[in-house]
């Protein structure tokens, strides 16, 4: 067996082991979107071969962290893959520290962090030294409750400009760790996404007052719930929020049947949610970190420095 970066051709064998892992295939677009044109780096990928067959793969995608108001380097996990004619021999342990090593040393990467789901978080804990941060619940909101009307302060927008970035800085900024959002970062993630699509609701009174990304999904009943997966309105503005989401559901003719977000406890804004009959709910999501610069352990592995968002997780 051989260990080896990717290399350009790879990816139509990256693409079948998907396929023969997870039982459904993976769009080569959506592949090229995420580790081609990543702003902020691209190719951090590990593979193992048996000759001319891909055995293993695990990949991870780079973006900027702020820790303590400086920019720096980390990591989001990725997908992992054995083939599973090979599974039980430590092939994910194996590429998983080859690739942290690699990206330590050449990127000097800070840390790997991710949402790690029910069937792979007991590994990333057991066999790859990751720290639990937590287990993250969603807010959610029964519609039923709010009535749609549109309002003439919001519009929807296409792209991010410096001022989405600047808000979102700013709300950030009351938090030690946080994804640094460039404008290049907000636009490559939510308006050049080939796969997924996000709709941005902006308020302006002469300059922005604040925004929301949503997605919509569909749910059992028919009915659609609107994931907000980024929170762009303030403290100060929080009062927006209502009109925010009585517009959002007035704007679409699809039936919303509730509305969900993720906001930490330590957020300020979390009782506002709270206040306007968000309640926790839906599916727990685990939320840890692999820590590769020791002098940032303290920052890294302490819950409450940690803001994050839907956005931040590859799943929304």
């Amino acid at each position: 067996m051989e260990i080896r970066d990717y290399q350009t051709g790879d990816e139509k064998a990256i693409l079948h082991l998907f396929e023969l892992t997870f039982g459904k295939p993976m769009r080569e677009q959506y592949w090229r979107w995420r580790f081609e044109r990543n702003p902020v780096g691209k190719y951090y990928i590990k593979l193992m071969w048996e000759k001319e067959l891909l055995i293993g793969h695990y990949a991870v995608s780079p973006f900027q962290f702020v820790v303590d108001n400086e920019i720096t380097q980390a990591s989001l996990s990725m997908t992992t893959m054995t083939h599973p004619d090979y599974s039980g021999k430590g092939i994910f342990k194996t590429l998983a520290e080859e690739l942290y090593s690699f990206i330590a040393q050449k990127y000097d990467a800070k840390c790997v962090m991710g949402f790690p789901n029910k069937n792979s978080h007991y590994g990333f804990i057991k066999n790859l030294s990751w720290r639990d941060l937590a287990v993250i619940h969603h807010l959610v909101l029964e519609t039923s409750s709010i009535k749609p009307c549109l309002s003439p302060m919001i519009t929807r927008m296409e792209t991010f400009d410096q001022s989405h970035s600047d808000l979102l800085k700013q709300i950030t900024s009351a938090f030690r760790v946080s994804l640094n959002q460039s404008v290049d970062y907000l636009n490559w993630r939510y308006k050049e996404n080939p796969f997924n699509k996000y709709y941005i609701f902006e308020h302006r009174d002469s300059v922005l007052s604040g925004f929301l990304v949503v997605k919509l999904y569909p749910m059992a009943d028919g009915s659609y719930g609107a994931f907000i997966v980024e929170n762009g309105i303030a403290m100060e503005n929080i009062s927006l929020l209502p009109e925010f989401l009585s517009h959002i559901i007035a704007s679409f003719d699809l039936k919303i049947s509730s509305v969900h977000t993720w906001l930490s406890l330590f957020d300020r804004r979390h009782i506002y949610y709270e206040k306007n009959g968000f309640v926790l709910g839906g599916k727990q999501t685990f939320l840890g970190v692999r820590v590769f610069d020791e002098s940032l352990s303290d920052v890294l592995t302490e819950f409450k420095n940690w803001y994050y968002s839907y956005g931040d997780s590859d799943i929304y």
